[in-house]
Protein backbone atom coordinates (compact mmCIF):
# COMPACT_ATOMS: atom_id res chain seq x y z
CA UNK A 1 0.00 0.00 0.00
CA UNK A 2 2.82 2.39 0.74
CA UNK A 3 4.43 2.17 -2.70
CA UNK A 4 1.32 1.78 -4.83
CA UNK A 5 1.31 3.79 -8.05
CA UNK A 6 -1.17 6.59 -8.01
CA UNK A 7 -3.12 7.68 -11.04
CA UNK A 8 -1.84 10.96 -12.47
CA UNK A 9 -4.33 13.73 -12.93
CA UNK A 10 -4.35 15.47 -16.27
CA UNK A 11 -5.30 18.93 -15.02
CA UNK A 12 -4.99 21.00 -11.86
CA UNK A 13 -8.14 21.13 -9.70
CA UNK A 14 -8.96 24.69 -10.84
CA UNK A 15 -9.16 23.64 -14.49
CA UNK A 16 -10.43 20.07 -14.23
CA UNK A 17 -13.89 19.63 -15.73
CA UNK A 18 -13.84 23.00 -17.48
CA UNK A 19 -15.03 22.99 -21.05
CA UNK A 20 -13.52 25.03 -23.89
CA UNK A 21 -15.88 27.96 -23.30
CA UNK A 22 -15.35 28.03 -19.51
CA UNK A 23 -13.25 30.84 -18.04
CA UNK A 24 -9.65 29.83 -17.49
CA UNK A 25 -8.33 29.96 -13.96
CA UNK A 26 -5.12 32.00 -13.63
CA UNK A 27 -4.20 31.87 -17.34
CA UNK A 28 -3.97 28.08 -17.67
CA UNK A 29 -4.88 26.53 -21.01
CA UNK A 30 -5.73 22.84 -21.55
CA UNK A 31 -4.25 21.40 -24.76
CA UNK A 32 -6.34 18.67 -26.40
CA UNK A 33 -5.28 16.11 -29.00
CA UNK A 34 -7.72 17.60 -31.52
CA UNK A 35 -6.24 21.11 -31.05
CA UNK A 36 -2.71 20.05 -31.91
CA UNK A 37 -1.89 20.18 -35.63
CA UNK A 38 1.84 19.51 -35.49
CA UNK A 39 3.83 17.07 -33.42
CA UNK A 40 4.76 13.44 -33.09
CA UNK A 41 2.00 10.93 -32.34
CA UNK A 42 2.99 8.50 -29.57
CA UNK A 43 1.09 5.38 -28.56
CA UNK A 44 0.53 5.15 -24.79
CA UNK A 45 -1.53 2.89 -22.55
CA UNK A 46 -4.57 5.15 -22.64
CA UNK A 47 -4.40 5.72 -26.40
CA UNK A 48 -2.62 8.12 -28.72
CA UNK A 49 -1.08 11.41 -27.60
CA UNK A 50 0.68 14.10 -29.60
CA UNK A 51 3.93 15.74 -28.45
CA UNK A 52 5.55 18.96 -29.64
CA UNK A 53 8.63 20.84 -28.42
CA UNK A 54 8.55 24.63 -28.30
CA UNK A 55 11.33 27.05 -27.26
CA UNK A 56 10.48 29.84 -24.84
CA UNK A 57 13.18 32.28 -23.79
CA UNK A 58 16.01 29.87 -24.60
CA UNK A 59 14.35 26.95 -22.81
CA UNK A 60 12.73 24.03 -24.62
CA UNK A 61 9.43 22.68 -23.31
CA UNK A 62 7.81 19.43 -24.33
CA UNK A 63 4.04 19.81 -24.57
CA UNK A 64 1.91 16.68 -24.64
CA UNK A 65 -1.77 16.65 -25.57
CA UNK A 66 -3.75 16.57 -22.36
CA UNK A 67 -1.34 18.95 -20.59
CA UNK A 68 -2.34 22.27 -19.09
CA UNK A 69 0.08 25.05 -20.05
CA UNK A 70 0.62 28.65 -19.02
CA UNK A 71 -0.14 31.67 -21.22
CA UNK A 72 3.45 32.11 -22.43
CA UNK A 73 3.66 28.50 -23.64
CA UNK A 74 0.19 28.75 -25.21
CA UNK A 75 1.19 31.86 -27.18
CA UNK A 76 4.42 30.17 -28.33
CA UNK A 77 2.41 27.17 -29.57
CA UNK A 78 0.09 29.50 -31.47
CA UNK A 79 3.03 31.39 -33.02
CA UNK A 80 4.63 28.10 -34.14
CA UNK A 81 1.36 26.94 -35.70
CA UNK A 82 1.32 23.83 -33.53
CA UNK A 83 -2.25 24.33 -32.28
CA UNK A 84 -5.51 25.66 -33.67
CA UNK A 85 -7.96 27.69 -31.64
CA UNK A 86 -11.39 26.13 -31.70
CA UNK A 87 -14.09 28.58 -32.85
CA UNK A 88 -16.20 29.88 -30.00
CA UNK A 89 -19.68 28.39 -30.26
CA UNK A 90 -21.16 30.67 -27.59
CA UNK A 91 -21.14 33.76 -29.83
CA UNK A 92 -22.62 32.13 -32.93
CA UNK A 93 -25.11 33.79 -35.25
CA UNK A 94 -28.77 33.36 -34.46
CA UNK A 95 -31.55 33.21 -37.02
Amino acid sequence: MLFRRQRKRSAPPGVRGAGPSAPRASNLYPIDFEMMVKGHVVERRGGKVRQYTVSIGGTSKLVTSGDVVDRQTYEALLAAGAIQVAPDTAGGTEE
